[in-house]
């Protein structure tokens, strides 16, 4: 329970950064992963992009910091969770997000495609070791997120390459 509430509050922080930066979205659904806030970024400046990535774990650091040593501790410590797996440079999480607009600054579309995808093969490795060692299959969630950003960036990838090829023959 206490995790939904910390998932709530990220995505509460990430619709109401969208708003503050005149960001359109699309639609907002709940996922077996939590909620999602979708929006397309393509006309979206850096730092607008990386204020609204950042927003969310930014909110459970907040809340980490405000209800740590109390008797909400252990809401604290969820916060805390979730704002360090956030982080992690996986795509469809902010880290990943974060890094991917960072990447798109110095590379081309597929170079940064090639490398999400490639991160978030590392750390299903990763996760899948951390499995085998500490038998926690917590990150079996981790595993089906990265797998998930996989094909999303190959989708991404294909989209664009169509959008692309279509608009040269106009």
């Amino acid at each position: 329970m206490l995790i939904l509430i910390a998932l709530a509050s990220h995505e509460a922080a990430h619709l109401i950064s969208s708003v503050i930066l005149n960001i359109k979205m699309d639609k907002f659904k709940v996922t077996i992963f939590g909620f999602n806030i979708n929006t397309d970024l393509e006309q979206v400046g850096f730092f607008k992009k990386l204020l609204l990535f950042l927003a969310g774990p930014a909110c459970n650091i907040f809340l980490f910091l405000l209800f740590k040593n109390t008797a909400y501790n252990n809401f604290a410590q969820a916060n805390l969770f979730l704002a360090i797996v956030n982080m992690l440079p996986v795509v469809p999480l902010d880290g990943g997000n974060i890094c991917k607009s960072v990447l798109q600054i110095f590379l081309d579309l597929k170079s940064v495609c090639r490398y999400m995808i490639m991160t978030n093969t590392f750390f299903i490795v990763c996760f899948l070791i951390i499995i085998h060692i500490h038998e926690d299959y917590l990150f079996f969630i981790l595993i089906i997120m990265s797998l998930r950003g996989i094909l999303e960036e190959n989708q991404y990838l294909i989209e664009k390459s169509i959008r692309k090829k279509y608009n040269l023959f106009k």
